[in-house]
């Protein structure tokens, strides 16, 4: 799918005023700046930030990468088992944000400094679980299970974030791999009988 130069441009000013959002943060503070700032960093107008972001703090989380629909669909439909299925959907999203690990570190650090962030983020997650959900549902046929799912899969995948920016000798997707393990043996626990 190719995207039209008028896309591009948009995309690229939405990400110009994340990252000067992003920079002057990690140099102020959230809290301290303003949009008018902002948009002076980014070299635009506050008119054109109001155009892209409500407030700072959408700004600074932007626009978190969606899950491709050919992934989802390879969930959907996948042959392999299920933990496989999921492990290289994983993957492939992981992949995704590694392309882009400078910002992810960024937004870490806003995340942490910034209840009104972490919430704008939650909401972007809540909407991926419900993509996810849904396309699980299908394979799963049970829309509770397909829940559980949904919620493991983004929380691997947020504390596989968090495990990154935490151990320096850990790539992202090397930190996937160590919370993945963790995600097997705890579904191994849950469903060995009790003694």
């Amino acid at each position: 799918m190719t995207v039209s130069l008028r896309e591009r441009r948009r995309q690229q000013t939405a990400r110009d005023i994340q990252i000067a959002t992003l920079e002057l943060a990690a140099e102020k503070g959230l809290e301290t700046i303003t949009t008018e700032e902002i948009a002076a960093a980014a070299g635009v107008s506050t008119r054109t930030f109001f155009n892209y972001f409500t407030n700072k703090e959408t700004a600074a989380i932007g626009a978190p990468p969606a899950f491709k629909e050919e992934d989802l669909q390879a969930l959907r439909e996948g042959t392999g088992s299920l933990a496989t299925d999921i492990k290289i959907f994983l993957d492939k999203h992981i992949e995704v944000l590694a392309g882009d690990e400078p910002i992810l570190k960024l937004i870490g650090s806003v995340l942490r400094s910034n209840e009104k962030a972490r919430g704008i983020l939650e909401g972007f997650l809540a909407m991926g679980r419900i993509e996810l959900r849904d396309c699980l549902n299908t394979r799963v046929g049970n829309p509770y299970a397909a829940a559980a799912l949904a919620s493991s899969i983004t929380d691997t995948i947020g504390r596989a974030i968090f495990l990154w920016e935490h151990e320096d000798s850990l790539s992202l997707d090397a930190a996937l791999d160590v919370i993945w393990e963790g995600t097997i043996r705890a579904s191994q626990l849950l469903a060995a009988p009790s003694e």
